[in-house]
């Protein structure tokens, strides 16, 4: 194919989640432009350019190009981190006639090791709404709002912020392991290194990116690419952790937690990118689904440490 032709057939397979890759031929090979998938994706990718040219053939001669726009946008990730700003505000405050403290709200939710290994599982994801102040709240939203988004760009939304969530709950759950029942934390950089931990975790799947070229050459080309690709994020990944690792908002050394956080979201992300390379992307309802649910997993959270 030309090369116009081959960047609309890839730009379609793009816009529906098919992974590929568009590669320049070789005089020997006929010159010319492909458009490669991997074997199991054939028929997929297939059946998509055909609907594609189906659904426009009364206007070829002027075609249009799909909406490319990821499913995850910024406004969803500034909202979750807006209200995880006003969950401070509300809680920092004391209320007398209600008998609501800030130190309670703390006693309730903390990651308080000895408490959750006793079965007050709730402290795993309601640690992650607490913090020390305001510079803490707002330095987790600023650095965590940043990796959320990337992810969002390459996983959609609600993906990217129910993985957000489950590595900090997994993060406090192998820390007060790890750490003993002496152990007690607040705070969502937990999660903030688990966002990161997924960018690095589904990088070498190029998930979001459209072009996938695993697939091709002996499986030992394969590795030693897909390690290649694996190491540069993770290697930022371990910088990040050196440099942000150190502090929790109060001066006191959580390091465990972040680096459970990001090792957390490194697994999960490996997982996804895995899926999503067979099954492709979820839709904008799953999508948006997935992105409600995770903001209700710590309003549940703190219902049943009310509650219990």
């Amino acid at each position: 194919m030309s090369h116009k032709e081959a960047q609309l057939w890839a730009l379609v397979l793009a816009s529906r989640h098919v992974p590929h890759r568009l590669r320049r031929l070789s005089a020997e090979q006929g010159g010319g432009y492909a458009v490669m998938v991997q074997e199991w994706y054939a028929d997929r990718g297939a059946g998509e350019i055909c609907q594609y040219f189906e659904e426009n053939r009364p206007e070829l001669a002027r075609t249009e190009l799909p909406d490319l726009r990821p499913v995850g946008g910024l406004e969803p990730t500034l909202f979750g981190l807006a209200l995880l700003v006003l969950f401070y505000w509300v809680y920092s405050r004391t209320y007398p006639a209600q008998g609501l403290y800030p130190d309670l709200w703390v006693r309730l939710g903390s990651a308080d090791a000895g408490a959750i290994l006793s079965g007050q599982w709730w402290r795993l994801c309601t640690a992650l709404t607490l913090h020390a102040d305001g510079p803490h709240v707002a330095g987790n939203a600023a650095i965590g709002g940043v990796f959320i988004w990337l992810a969002a760009r390459r996983l959609g939304s609600g993906a990217a912020w129910m993985l957000t969530i489950l590595s900090g709950v997994l993060g406090n759950l192998f820390n007060s392991l790890a750490l003993g029942v002496h152990h007690d934390a607040i705070g969502f950089s937990t999660a903030t290194f688990g966002a990161a931990g997924v960018l690095a975790g589904i990088r070498p799947f190029g998930v979001g990116g459209g072009l996938h070229g695993l697939g091709e050459g002996s499986w030992f080309r394969r590795f030693l690419r897909f390690t290649r690709t694996a190491l540069i994020p993770f290697g930022a990944g371990l910088g990040l952790l050196a440099m942000l690792g150190a502090g929790d908002g109060e001066g006191n050394v959580d390091l465990g937690a972040h680096l459970f956080g990001f090792a957390a979201g490194l697994g999960l992300g490996a997982v996804i990118g895995l899926l999503t390379t067979r099954f492709g992307l979820p839709g904008k309802d799953v999508d948006f689904r997935l992105y409600l649910t995770a903001l209700a997993m710590p309003a549940a959270a703190w219902v049943w440490a009310w509650l219990a």
